[in-house]
């Protein structure tokens, strides 16, 4: 049997060397994953540790409510030991811990009890060499002192030596006992006897009670560890209070050091060296004591008085990044639930889950692409493998007959298939995982430049080994169904197959399965793509397989859309080939008769190109696009966002613009609202931006139509201050103006702006119906030289309730504080008067006559007010909208409009439009951009105060962002500060991410390489296997070499120029779809605009290349073969 399949690999060795050595580079490839992302993990891992502070690295808890006592601390001992162990496993390496007294008075002779002299505190500890470094310890001092060290730098600062004598009273504040002791004691006798006195008893202290003043009581007994009568008797009764001196006598016996880059213990300076507790307060002592002499001698004097012990857990941080398939977050966040119920008072404090936690967040980002690579070459080496099944089982169907014709059953048949696939499969996968090692290590080490430590070249992870051996199974069971679906014996013994030409129908094409397959997988693409948006949105974590799950999801419908489109293809070339000479006309008939063989071919090469430009665009598009998304939300270098109503005063701007570094700042005002006076248009987001913030915003050429400077040619830093001069001699003005009916409670204003910016509206009066009235008013607290702005008529009614009349004007005179005249200004001289708008649009309307102009007034109003104002732009500030604010809106460009903005009607006029701006809001479709030099003007004169800008838009020179940060941060406390490198800095787009992506991405794009290098030889040569008989037929018919080397070169170029084209079309596509999922994880950067595409053109064109000198040389090769082909021996071998 097995001399048989080798003799029969023997006569196929051409194709079926080619189907094992695709198997082995794809199975090499794909089975890399696990080891790959193992050693990306790894990296996340220690870049975390590595920018962590040591100490923190490890895990220490905290409590000030250990009470003095031994057992207690003894006990809470282990319950941290005990809790770490179980939890923490490999990690926990030891404990140590630390305990600290409260405060003494102390002296050389007697305790110095004055209330601004030093205090001493004791320290103790378990392991000592784990906190401080003992420089030298005297022995043989008498056995009656309490032996202590102390920090070397404040014994010599308080001038203490070893030997010294030091005594320090019991307790801080008193010669005998601690008030909070004595006071306690004294409040619960106090209860005890008040309890008593209401018929209760001692015994119900130590039950179960609702009654608040019990509880309180059970819990302050708690806490002293009074747990019956006879304890509770010795507490309240105890014989501290009898003692007449309790001093501790104490002897310097040595002195210590700081551990010089201790890992553990962090805290040296703050623990042993703390500063003065006041200006006049002496400098504080810490002596260290035994532990024993600890307990021995302060817990009799302070029995269960409250103070500050620490607990100090070593982790071998080794673990973290050797079992990087253990979920070390969900350990430590048990330990510190566990720490939680078994010991509340405690605090844990570590650093350890901020790392495991932005490992595993980060993982999932990374391993996002990584998956779709791995994704885009399975289904490629799938492809490639079944056709490579199919290409050889067609060779064999008359091999097959044979066999039943010598009387082989159908299970002896497909024991030769199962023995084939495992005789060559098997060492194949055993192999491979070795070799997918080495080409990692290699990568890692000569590509990426980095130490490849974590890859075991001899290891093989379990992963891996379950892909490789599924993925032999898979390719085993293609090419089985076409071992099966080719020869009908292996079905029904009594009928021989035919051995048939390879045109055939569809089976796809002819059920419709296609179809079905391609709404299938378009379907489940978009549910998954659902749950990547969801899980966004919620902030869950989404599962690994979903991002391998989504590019097969696309490249399923690929083939299936192509298997429909590329016989019609053909067909249409069939069609316009009849007018050409008979070589291309042969040519195109065979293919479109032979669509279905071409098929392969053109898949191989498709599908190829496709993932090809996806691969190649995934790191260049993620990292571009991280860098333009943070540009597009910080617009610059900084964004500034005030959260007072008010704005930002000019002279913080005026600061801002004056420091150091700061090239230019530009000034934004972000509004919203909507179009339209009822407040149901169209929501937008209004920006007022100035020349400023134009110039230093970062844009992209896709944002524009035209250029940038050609679309906010209008922009300009000049100042805008329409209105009509009024010089500093103007005492008062008068308005000439009648009305055409008679009006109550209607007042005439003359809104003016200061020279200081202040706008006033100064009441003229009550507008009369007597022909040419005169209204004055004198002009009171304004700055000058000042501007008259607008004429306003004020009427005390609701916004549509006005009452419609006619104002008519003459003329406006200034006048001096002797009544003369400075000035006439008549109303029908070219001022460029505009209407303001009202809640009923713009029905306010203005005539010009000889007399000076009639202003219409309507029914609407805003709040009341009416009226018209100088402007430049009489049709409505200028804006430029987004192409989905006209869609919504329905104004198109030129058209006039009214903006409901702050309580406003802005009057508007779309100027241009454009696709994108950097800083608006995801949260609104569409956006309106308008110069704030106008927007401040209306908005100043329609709300009567002062409009500043909300936002600030600040560029900076290189080197000086830190500083420059630190002044933003220092001067505008309140407001909400956007910085681009911090948000870079948070990006998921990290520096181990790009490296991560590169590597993956040159080993796949060479794997790509090979595989559509094989599958392009190998289909040529089952080709020209297949074409033999018709070769043999062109020759006898009288076909010259020349036109059959026409027609070799034209079947295959026209195969591989439609198969790249489409290729480049749909990899383009593809990869957009998959580049903005995969950026859309990454929180920190979301906007509103398409991510970037960045194709690696270079390795594309290389693709190319190779396939442009392979079609060369295998077009030339095998028509040359055709031409030497001996036409008797094809048609008897035919027949």
């Amino acid at each position: 049997m097995f001399k048989y399949i080798f003799n029969r690999a023997k006569n196929q060795w051409k194709l079926l060397s080619l189907l094992w050595i695709s198997f082995l580079i794809a199975n090499t490839f794909i089975i890399s994953g696990p080891t790959y992302l193992g050693w990306v993990k790894k990296m996340i891992y220690e870049d975390g540790l590595n920018n962590t502070p040591s100490t923190t690295r490890n895990i220490s808890i905290t409590t000030g409510s250990q009470p003095l006592i031994k057992d207690s601390f003894d006990e809470n001992n282990s319950i941290i030991n005990d809790l770490a162990s179980q939890n923490l496993s490999d990690l926990f390496v030891e404990q140590s811990s630390v305990i600290q007294s409260t405060e003494y008075f102390w002296g050389k002779e007697i305790p110095n009890n004055n209330r601004t002299a030093s205090k001493l505190k004791f320290v103790s500890m378990d392991k000592i060499e784990n906190f401080i470094d003992v420089k030298e310890k005297e022995e043989g001092l008498p056995e009656n002192l309490i032996k202590v060290i102390g920090p070397k730098k404040r014994l010599d600062q308080l001038g203490l030596k070893i030997g010294d004598k030091v005594v320090a009273n019991s307790i801080k504040g008193s010669k005998n006992l601690d008030a909070g002791l004595k006071e306690t004691k004294k409040n619960l006798k106090d209860f005890i006897e008040d309890y008593e006195s209401t018929g209760g008893s001692k015994e119900d202290l130590f039950k179960e009670s609702d009654n608040e003043g019990i509880l309180s009581i059970q819990q302050g007994m708690s806490f002293f560890e009074i747990k019956n009568i006879d304890q509770l008797e010795e507490f309240i009764n105890g014989s501290e209070d009898k003692n007449e001196t309790n001093n501790l006598e104490l002897i310097i016996q040595g002195y210590f050091e700081e551990i010089n880059q201790n890992e553990l213990f962090g805290y040296y300076e703050e623990l042993f060296l703390p500063p003065s507790p006041c200006m006049t307060c002496q400098l504080p002592l810490v002596l260290v004591m035994d532990q024993k002499d600890y307990f021995n001698y302060l817990e009799p004097l302070t029995r269960g008085l409250p103070v500050r012990a620490w607990w100090y857990l070593d982790i071998d941080h080794k673990k973290l990044t050797e079992n990087i398939r253990i979920n070390y977050l969900s350990k430590i966040n048990n330990f510190e639930n566990n720490m939680l119920i078994s010991f509340p008072q405690a605090v844990v404090l570590t650093q350890l889950d901020r790392i495991a936690e932005n490992t595993i967040n980060e993982m999932n980002f990374v391993r996002a692409p990584v998956l779709i690579i791995f994704s885009l070459l399975g289904i490629f080496s799938s492809t490639l493998l079944i056709m490579f099944s199919y290409l050889i089982n067609q060779e064999r169907r008359e091999e097959i007959n044979y066999l039943f014709l010598r009387g082989v059953s159908k299970l002896g048949v497909i024991k030769y298939f199962i023995y084939e696939w495992l005789f060559f499969g098997i060492p194949i996968m055993v192999i491979a995982p070795f070799i997918s090692n080495l080409i990692i290590r290699t990568v890692i080490f000569n590509y990426l430049k980095i130490d490849p430590e974590g890859v075991d070249p001899f290891f093989v992870s379990i992963n891996s080994a379950f892909i490789s051996i599924g993925f032999l199974i898979t390719a085993s069971f293609f090419s089985f169904i076409f071992y099966v679906s080719l020869n009908n014996q292996l079905i029904n013994s009594k009928r021989l197959s035919m051995v048939v030409s390879k045109i055939r129908a569809n089976v796809f094409t002819k059920y419709f399965l296609d179809i079905f397959l391609g709404i299938g997988a378009i379907l489940i693409f978009f549910e998954l793509r659902m749950r990547v948006i969801s899980s966004i949105g919620e902030n869950d974590s989404l599962s690994q397989f979903t991002f391998l799950l989504l590019p097969s999801a696309l490249m399923i419908f690929l083939v299936m859309l192509f298997i429909r489109i590329f016989p019609l293809l053909l067909n249409i070339l069939d069609i316009f080939s009849r007018a050409t000479f008979t070589p291309i006309y042969l040519s195109s008939k065979k293919l479109s008769k032979n669509s279905g063989w071409y098929l392969w071919f053109f898949l191989i090469i498709s599908l190829g190109i496709s993932s090809f430009i996806v691969i190649s665009s995934i790191q260049s598009s993620l990292e571009k696009s991280k860098k333009d998304k943070s540009s597009f939300i910080t617009m610059s270098d900084f964004r500034i966002s005030e959260s007072s109503p008010f704005g930002i005063e000019d002279e913080y701007i005026e600061g801002l613009e004056e420091q150091q570094g700061i090239q230019k700042v530009g000034k934004m005002n972000s509004l919203t609202g909507n179009t339209g006076t009822t407040g149901s248009g169209t929501e937008s987001q209004l920006l007022g931006i100035d020349k400023n913030l134009v110039d230093i915003t970062w844009s992209r050429e896709d944002f524009f139509d035209e250029s940038k400077n050609s679309i906010f040619s209008r922009w300009s830093n000049d100042e805008y201050n329409p209105g009509i001069l009024i010089e500093e001699n103007v005492f008062k003005i008068d308005i000439k103006n009648y009305s055409d009916k008679k009006l109550d409670d209607s007042f005439l204003w003359a809104v003016v702006k200061g020279f200081d910016g202040r706008i006033t509206a100064l009441s003229l009066g009550p507008i009369e119906s007597k022909k040419w009235t005169t209204n004055s008013v004198e002009l009171k607290n304004i700055k000058y030289p000042a501007r008259l702005i607008g004429i306003e008529v004020y009427e005390p009614s609701s916004e549509d309730n006005s009452k419609p009349f006619k104002l008519n004007l003459n003329s406006i005179n200034f006048i001096d504080s002797s009544n003369n005249l400075i000035r006439n200004i008549s109303f029908n001289e070219s001022l460029n008067w505009t209407e303001l708008p009202t809640s009923e649009g713009f029905d306010t309307t203005i005539e010009y006559n000889p007399e000076g102009l009639i202003l219409n007034l309507g029914n609407g109003s805003t709040k009341g007010i009416r009226g018209m104002f100088l402007s430049n732009y009489d049709e409505g500030i200028p804006v430029i909208v987004n192409q989905e604010f006209i869609n919504n809106s329905e104004i198109n460009i030129g058209e006039k409009f009214i903006f409901n903005a702050s309580g406003s009607y802005i009057p508007m006029k779309i100027e241009k439009k454009i696709n994108y701006f950097s800083g608006t809001s995801e949260k609104y479709d569409s956006f309106l951009l308008a110069d704030l030099r106008l927007l401040k003007n209306y908005m100043e004169l329609t709300k009567l105060q002062s409009f500043r800008p909300n936002e600030l838009v600040v560029l900076v020179e290189d080197g000086v962002q830190e500083n420059s940060s630190d002044y933003i941060i220092e001067n505008f406390p309140l407001s909400t500060i956007k910085d681009k490198s911090l948000i870079e800095q948070n990006s998921l787009v990290t520096p181990i991410a790009v490296i991560s992506w590169k590597g993956i991405s040159i080993i796949s794009l060479w794997a790509f390489i090979i595989l559509i290098s094989i599958g392009f030889i190998g289909f040529y040569i089952a080709n020209e296997i297949q074409s033999s008989h018709d070769n043999a037929i062109n020759d006898a018919i009288g076909i010259s070499p020349f036109s059959r080397y026409i027609m070799s070169f034209f079947e295959y170029g026209v195969v591989i120029i439609s198969a790249v084209l489409c290729g480049l079309m749909s990899g383009i596509i593809i990869s957009r779809i998959l580049n903005q999922l995969v950026m859309s994880l990454d929180v920190s950067t979301k906007t509103s605009f398409p991510e970037t595409l960045v194709i690696s053109w270079v390795y594309v064109i290389t693709a190319l290349l190779i396939l442009a000198i392979l079609y060369l040389i295998c077009s030339s090769l095998f028509a040359l073969i055709s031409t030497r082909i001996n036409v008797s021996e094809s048609i008897k071998k035919a027949i």
